[in-house]
């Protein structure tokens, strides 16, 4: 047939109508909540990579090794704490374990703790669980994004946000995609500002309020930048990045060693003069970092030299030693350049971060510095008489009696998982059988001082008693499931079982793929 103007321009005018209410049907429902950017540069990345799980050998149980006992134990703890979540509190943020029942945000309950567990109820082989879950999941969180309250950007983005990307990486399902593109559409309004975010956002009318803390807004990227290429939208993307060449500009500007204070002036664009910290407000900020590099494929080196620089800071300014027993602790710098020889549980993530990164190529003297600080941790466990760390331990930089102290303000424990990541990251990087012997004796302190008769675990006070006191929170956190359970049993697990060459966690345990480096 030859060429025909007048048939081609009336096929490109057929075409042309075509694709304009193509893009109208693709960009309705809460598209009109953002200005999407063109495609651009979301080339050559991989969406989903599929989770090998482990069966557990039920009809071989006196032919099982002692770490396959261990893992098998953690399964049944998992499916103890949702036992007790699925019975009395399904469907909200999390089991208040005094009255078991239900509890959540007034006004705006994002069932935290279902969301939050999808990928470790996958991971552990608890089908039927798993399975019950997501369907509710599908059914019903479309209608928690409607509610009209303010929310954490932080938190939504960490814990559900990361539970659904998780979960459609492992499971395949389009719901759960969707479901993220939404959440990610609302939560993208608290973000695009031309200061730096607010910590709050109103799902439904995008107004922002709040402070703002260092560690909330530099812990989103990961969940944001995989979304968009899962979604094959930039928007995503370049919004999460915006964020960190702003906190780059003030890294430079003012804090050359890479260390900043945990409190933001906004409006501003600048740190309120505090402290340097590694704990609450400021943690996850240096290790998005790190993950924000390897999760790039390597590509993006920016992170990597801030990163360096903010490693070196805690090397020179916030690293201590006690007297007794030569215990190292990274500590807290006031305002005067005094180191306060403080250290929270939640710096204790610490040394799996910089294990990880010297398995990807940092120096060799971040994995002796992992080395030590994870002794310190474990310390923490160590010495309390319930075998469960304090929620903050200060250590004696000059005194023979002790290593460390708890005021009995702080000696409580919430089931927090930083400890036992670090442990199953050195333990997958060494093969040393320490690791996984200490993770044996925590998890041994969590069924002896925390388990619930009906289903569920309990915060408990009081750690340095042979036997801690329950119920110091009403609530068993989410993260217990989400995190503590899901490293407790990767650390008895087969390294081929969520491989760290493979996949990053998020800050709430949730594995990301690594990109392709080219």
């Amino acid at each position: 047939m030859g060429f025909n103007p007048r048939s081609l321009f009336q096929w490109l005018l057929v075409l042309s109508a075509a694709c304009f209410f193509l893009n109208l049907l693709l960009l309705s429902g809460t598209s009109n909540l953002v200005q999407r950017s063109p495609l651009t540069h979301l080339r050559h990345t991989v969406d989903r990579v599929p989770i090998r799980t482990e069966a557990r050998a039920e009809d071989a149980k006196d032919s099982r090794r002692p770490h396959e006992k261990r893992r098998d134990q953690v399964v049944d703890m998992m499916r103890w704490a949702w036992k007790g979540y699925e019975t009395h509190a399904f469907g909200y943020d999390a089991l208040d374990v005094k009255r078991m029942t239900g509890t959540g945000l007034p006004g705006h309950d994002m069932a935290i703790s279902l969301v939050d567990s999808l990928d470790t109820l996958y991971i552990m082989g608890l089908d039927d669980e798993f399975q019950r879950a997501v369907e509710w999941t599908e059914a019903n969180m479309a209608e928690r994004f409607e509610q009209h309250t303010p929310i954490s950007i932080f938190e939504t983005t960490i814990r559900i946000l990361g539970g659904l990307l998780s979960a459609y990486n492992l499971s395949g399902r389009e719901a759960l995609l969707k479901l993220a593109d939404d959440l990610g559409t609302r939560l993208l309004r608290g973000l695009q500002t031309d200061t730096l975010p607010l910590s709050l956002v109103d799902l439904i009318s995008g107004q922002t309020s709040g402070r703002s803390f260092i560690a909330e807004f530099t812990t989103i990227q990961l969940e944001f930048k995989y979304l968009s290429i899962l979604t094959k939208d930039p928007t995503y993307h370049d919004a999460a990045e915006e964020i960190m060449d702003k906190v780059a500009e003030m890294v430079e500007r003012d804090y050359p060693a890479g260390l900043l204070p945990v409190q933001v002036e906004s409006y501003a664009t600048r740190m309120i003069p505090g402290p340097l910290k590694l704990g609450a407000g400021g943690d996850s900020y240096y290790e998005y970092l790190l993950k924000q590099w390897i999760f790039s494929g390597k590509k993006q080196e920016k992170y990597k030299e801030r990163y360096l620089q903010a490693v070196h800071g805690m090397m020179t300014k916030l690293k201590g030693k006690t007297k007794k027993s030569g215990l190292v602790f990274l500590g807290e710098l006031d305002t005067d350049g005094v180191l306060v020889p403080k250290m929270d549980h939640l710096v204790c993530f610490i040394p799996g971060m910089l294990a990880l990164g010297y398995m990807n190529g940092m120096p060799d003297a971040h994995l002796e510095l992992a080395k030590d600080l994870l002794e310190s941790c474990w310390e923490m466990y160590n010495q309390m008489g319930s075998k469960l760390a304090p929620e903050i331990a200060y250590f004696e930089t000059d005194s023979d009696v002790a290593d460390l102290h708890v005021s009995s303000n702080d000696a409580f424990n919430i089931l927090r998982p930083e400890t036992v990541e670090s442990l199953m990251i050195l333990y997958r990087l060494t093969k040393d059988e320490k690791y996984r012997e200490r993770g044996g004796i925590i998890l041994d302190a969590f069924e002896r001082n925390c388990k619930l008769p009906d289903g569920g675990y309990s915060s408990v006070s009081n750690v340095d008693a042979p036997l801690a006191t329950k119920f110091f929170r009403p609530e068993m956190e989410s993260f217990f499931m989400a995190e503590t359970l899901k490293y407790l049993y990767l650390l008895f697990s087969d390294d081929a079982v969520v491989p760290l060459d493979t996949f990053v966690f998020n800050t709430e345990a949730h594995p990301f793929p690594i990109q392709p480096h080219d």
